[in-house]
């Protein structure tokens, strides 16, 4: 669609995760209001769905193909297309008239639910958090009907961890918007570079807003067209040089412009975080310059600029002082400064680098899609081989798989591996590590899979002497290969688990146990710190995106991401290999006779 401004708009106003997000809140919604389990299930799963698409959602209604996303019938192509219409659709509208939509976050505070988040809105009138703070401050939630003390002060941190987790935004909801913006800013006539920077562009696993960098001949111009996008809710402030501005989903989004000539500067200033910035100015005071946003300076006596030395490109910037350009994901003001200058930056592995996803989940418990639909997914990413690692018998709430289910799949992978179709599938399991240490299966059971990842699904309350524990008795298990998302954590919503990360994985580098570095954009678990520890007690790492649909494969990126903030190179990490050699990595080799 061309406009008066010259260019061709490609974002939408609402785009996939504006779209899954008004979906979720009629979820939200429809739960508090007491509605059918599986209407309000079918929000959250067409959520998901249009939350993972690599294509904008509202390129397929415009070809008439919303229906080709998984779980997205007629009735739902109707709900997505009155969003991308007019910011809403008929059935979240009428549900808000009874049921006030700031619920869904008092709804989503730990220790209240649906059930309780309509009870606090009926006898106490909450309606939104700082109602909820009140109402708790009173004392009134304690003497409410089913509630006491005990629960108000289970509410009351649960608040306080609320309003802790939602100070910033998931990289999983801001890079997608990033890159479209991106892109849609490269296109305009008055721009001549464009990239994302700060915390995106490092893939923190939040941030606190998008920063565009641009290069322009006519910064006028281009602050005009951006602050004119379709998808800008409200201009925060804007400039001859800068603007910023918030998206209809809530996100804030700065651009700054500068010269082509300051580019590559505004580039690497607006990359580094503080610390690594400070290093940066530091060196180059010692050498008689002056770094900042428009270039690498020398300066007199007075500290006058007196010479441009560079600022066209990042590389060219650090060059002049003598530095190799380290990753954005590293730049963190924690030693990468002289690594770079002792030309020592390791070689961080990459997206290119991956074979295989090491955990999915199909229909066979609480996955969306069958291990042929998974395939063809993976393969279409290039993949060797992924794991099909359902969850095991215990956790009964998603169907955990018993002998007979079990086989059953395992019947299903020979059929398909049998087609002589790439990728192969292994034979995986998810077991859920119990209170005691212990996993779901027998010796028997354990040594006929091909990988065995063990999780802790459970105890987010236990001290961590207990936690501690229970987690080093799975890590001593012979059979169990993989500790997957090792600390429980769902960025956002859920801390992670008290762990003695020390002694955890001490006991992981000693019994050879891989630890996970799950993709999954709301686990990025383990932390890159935690990755940064293990590295020195010579742990191994997996990666595995945890997809519960099929086109989850694609949050491989996220883990690579994870991975370059920790350091891991492509030699400790066991998916860069083919699976035969892959699979001697694992504990279950020595025993099996793999080699």
């Amino acid at each position: 669609m061309s406009d008066p401004l010259g260019y061709t708009r490609c974002m939408p106003a609402y785009d996939n995760m504006a779209i899954a997000a008004k979906l979720d809140l009629a979820a939200d919604l429809l739960e508090i209001s007491g509605a059918d389990k599986f209407r309000f299930l079918s929000y959250r799963k067409a959520a998901n769905s249009v939350r993972a698409l690599s294509e904008q959602v509202a390129a397929l209604g415009n070809a008439g193909r919303l229906t080709e996303i998984p779980g997205v019938g007629a009735k739902m192509a109707d709900n997505i297309e009155q969003i991308i219409a007019r910011g809403s659709f008929d059935v979240l509208d009428d549900v808000a008239k009874d049921v006030p939509p700031t619920l869904a976050d008092v709804m989503q505070v730990p220790g209240v639910g649906p059930k309780r988040a309509a009870l606090l809105n009926e006898k106490l009138g909450v309606k939104t958090m700082g109602d909820l703070t009140t109402a708790l401050q009173s004392g009134r939630v304690a003497t409410l009907g089913g509630f006491g003390a005990k629960t108000a002060e289970n509410i009351a941190a649960g608040a306080a961890a609320f309003a802790r987790h939602h100070e910033r935004t998931p990289i999983g909801v801001a890079l997608p918007v990033a890159e479209e913006l991106s892109s849609e800013v490269a296109a305009m006539p008055s721009a001549i570079q464009v990239e994302v920077a700060g915390s995106v562009r490092r893939r923190e696993e939040t941030i606190g807003d998008i920063d565009l960098v641009a290069a322009s001949d006519d910064a006028p111009a281009l602050i005009a067209a951006f602050t004119a996008l379709p998808a800008v809710e409200r201009v925060i402030g804007a400039g001859d040089t800068k603007a910023s501005v918030e998206l209809h989903d809530g996100l804030q989004v700065d651009l700054r412009v500068v010269a082509p000539d300051s580019f590559g500067a505004a580039l690497q200033y607006f990359t580094g975080n503080k610390p690594h910035n400070i290093e940066l100015r530091e060196l180059a005071k010692k050498h008689g310059l002056k770094v900042n946003e428009y270039g690498l300076f020398r300066v007199d006596e007075t500290g006058a600029e007196t010479l441009k030395m560079a600022g066209k490109t990042e590389e060219d910037i650090y060059a002049a002082l003598g530095l190799d350009v380290p990753p954005p994901e590293t730049r963190w003001g924690t030693g990468e400064v002289g690594l770079a200058a002792a030309h020592s930056l390791p070689e961080l592995v990459t997206l290119a680098d991956i074979r295989g996803d090491l955990q999915s989940h199909s229909t066979a418990t609480d996955g969306r899609n069958t291990l042929a639909e998974n395939r063809e997914v993976a393969a279409r990413l290039g993949y060797e081989y992924f794991a099909a690692t359902d969850h095991a018998l215990n956790l009964r709430m998603v169907g955990g798989l018993d002998l007979a289910a079990l086989e059953r799949q395992w019947a299903e992978i020979d059929e398909l591996n049998a087609e002589g179709t790439w990728p192969r599938i292994l034979k995986g399991i998810e077991l859920n590590i119990a209170d005691d240490g212990s996993v779901d299966y027998d010796e028997d059971i354990l040594s006929r899979f091909e990988i065995v990842l063990a999780s802790l699904h459970s105890g987010w309350d236990q001290d961590e002497a207990t936690a501690t524990k229970r987690l080093l008795t799975a890590i001593a298990n012979p059979w169990v290969d993989v500790i997957a998302h090792p600390t429980g954590r769902i960025i956002g919503r859920r801390d992670p688990i008290k762990l003695n990360m020390e002694a955890v994985l001490s006991a992981a580098g000693e019994t050879g146990t891989i630890m996970e570095i799950n993709s999954y954009p709301d686990r990025l678990d383990l932390s890159a710190q935690h990755i940064r520890l293990a590295r020195r007690y010579d742990v191994r790492f997996s990666l595995g995106t945890d997809a519960h649909a099929s086109e989850q494969f694609n949050y491989m990126r996220y883990g690579v991401a994870q991975a370059r903030r920790g350091l891991v190179m492509s030699s400790e990490l066991v998916n860069v290999h083919p699976w035969e050699t892959a699979r001697t990595w694992l504990k279950r080799a020595a025993r099996l006779g793999w080699k």
